[in-house]
């Protein structure tokens, strides 16, 4: 596959000034201590992925999405944007990639929705009718049409992101960065904004580099998980063997067309309820698989509902920032 992004022994450091030591000593006596933002980090991203970039606060994910978009210089290593500097090459970099920050805008606050769209197919160039098809992709997946002839300051936070979302992607990025792109909305506004990312990656092979403290948007749109703390990579995986690795166990609840007083299935312990109507099982995956289960279980009665759960990525993700790898 087509190889959009190389980062090699990328690292970003701070020199902040120390606190305390009275008003004098910190006007013109200053001490300072460098912070580690980014260190060393290693990693590789191809045309059509869906890579999530995880992280707790402050652990180098915006750091790291301002470096490859070219907004920061890297203090060492290096990073290569469709084979460019981001930095060296940012205006030529502009026509290619997409960025989005949650708290940051890049629309023109006192201008209509319409407007600004008109000034940015001027500034990156965009032809009629690749402008006119995106424009009404975006007021019928985005429903901007209501909005279009509002000002940006009237917006409510769910229709700005949503604007901001179409403003990055107007001129048909390749790559796009979004970092904390559903922050504050509610749950339909994410929904319509995390279907919209599917459908470009679907339809366009947009490759989108995803930061966010929800991991509904992770779990839901990537297929791949980098996890960042202070500064480095702890785990980089396809988010399937995540979730492979990780989930040891999983409870399966049946209800049965008819009683089973007992079950002997190996590695699954289950309790009855409803005189064994209703059956809760936990299941072992090092020795089984809830398929396996779920056969053994129709062998003795039709299964007329099956729950299956398994912990939850936020879940997962937490374990191991707490316990390590």
């Amino acid at each position: 596959m087509q190889e959009l992004i190389r980062v090699e022994a990328l690292s970003r450091d701070y020199r902040v000034a120390k606190r305390g030591g009275g008003f004098l000593k910190f006007m013109f006596s200053r001490e300072f201590e460098t912070i580690h933002a980014v260190s060393g980090i290693h990693f590789t991203i191809s045309k059509g992925e869906l890579a999530g970039f995880v992280g707790p606060n402050g652990a180098g994910k915006s750091t790291t999405i301002k470096m490859m978009s070219g907004i920061l210089v890297p203090t060492s290593g290096s990073v290569a944007v469709m084979g460019n500097d981001p930095f060296k090459k940012r205006k030529q970099n502009a026509y290619h990639i997409g960025v989005v920050f949650g708290q940051r805008s890049q629309l023109w606050w006192d201008l209509p929705i319409g407007d600004t769209f008109t000034l940015l197919k001027k500034i990156y160039k965009v032809q009629d009718d690749i402008y006119h098809r995106n424009v009404g992709l975006f007021k019928e997946y985005l429903d901007l049409e209501s909005i279009w002839n509002q000002p940006v300051r009237q917006l409510s936070l769910g229709q700005r992101m949503r604007a901001e979302i179409a403003a990055a992607i107007l001129h048909n990025p390749e790559l796009l960065f979004l970092d904390e792109p559903t922050i504050g909305l509610d749950i339909v506004a994410k929904r319509q904004i995390r279907e919209f990312i599917l459908k470009l990656n679907r339809d366009y092979q947009t490759t989108v580099v995803l930061t966010s403290h929800d991991m509904k948007d992770i779990e839901e749109i990537c297929g791949r998980i980098i996890l960042i703390d202070k500064g480095a990579i702890v785990v980089d995986c396809p988010m399937r063997e995540l979730k492979n690795s990780y989930n040891k166990t999983a409870v399966v609840k049946v209800n049965l067309n008819r009683p089973v007083a007992e079950f002997h299935i190996a590695g699954a312990s289950g309790a009855s309820e409803l005189d064994g109507l209703k059956w809760t099982f936990l299941v072992d995956k090092g020795v089984t698989t809830t398929g396996h289960l779920v056969f053994e279980i129709s062998k003795l009665a039709e299964i007329a509902d099956i729950e299956i759960k398994e912990r939850a990525v936020e879940d997962i993700i937490h374990d191991i920032y707490k316990n390590g790898v």
